[in-house]
């Protein structure tokens, strides 16, 4: 019998901080997170949201700005919630700036991220160097031992198999297939490809399979 245990929906995006007022991030609003709280309540049951601060409002959302800030979040939460399911919608950075270089007169100057970044330059580079990938924290890094539901968002050609990498690679129970385009939208698990004819009916199935989980 499934385990009517803590439902975490994490969505939005983090801001990855450029200098002391800009910043980059991941055209994410917390939609797919707010609808799957939404078709949670209507099956009965309750979800945590924990949405970025540029998602769309929301009541009773726990809220994150940057990339370390989710993390600690996150930490903090599966602490006192280790048994939960914890599913991963938000499209976190796989970067972060490691260099911010302006381009004076000719001349390059490093600024520091602390710093604001004068205007003025005549050119500005940022660089960007990779960071693991939360998802892969959940169980080694924050002590999760309940499920976790995943997300890939890529090319149609490739999106199903890299969702396959990725369930197979952080044991999820489940991961969620989305297309750039929109033509391919499926949920992956052990018992193979369930593809979904809209964004409804994938939201729909979703919460279903959570409350199973």
């Amino acid at each position: 019998m499934p385990i009517d245990r803590p439902i975490l929906l994490l969505g939005g995006a983090p801001r990855v901080r450029v200098d002391v007022i800009r910043h980059i991030t991941v055209a994410a609003t917390g939609t797919t997170a707010v609808a799957l709280a939404n078709a949670l309540r209507n099956l009965g049951r309750s979800a945590q949201l924990m949405l970025s601060m540029d998602a769309a409002p929301t009541a009773n959302a726990m809220r994150y700005s940057d990339r370390d800030a989710l993390e600690e979040g996150l930490a903090a939460w599966i602490a006192r919630n280790p048994e939960a399911c914890v599913v991963m919608t938000a499209a976190l950075n796989d970067y972060r700036v490691s260099r911010v270089e302006r381009w004076d007169g000719g001349e390059v100057r490093a600024s520091r991220l602390g710093e604001k970044l004068p205007s003025g330059a005549d050119e500005v580079v940022i660089r960007l160097a990779p960071v693991g990938k939360v998802i892969d924290q959940l169980r080694s890094g924050f002590g999760l031992r309940g499920p976790i539901v995943g997300f890939k968002y890529e090319e149609a050609a490739t999106v199903l198999a890299s969702a396959e990498t990725l369930r197979q690679r952080t044991g999820a129970a489940c991961v969620v297939a989305n297309s750039l385009c929109g033509t391919v939208q499926a949920l992956l698990d052990r018992g193979g490809i369930e593809q979904m004819p809209n964004r409804d009916t994938l939201i729909s199935t979703l919460a279903r399979r959570i409350t199973a989980l």
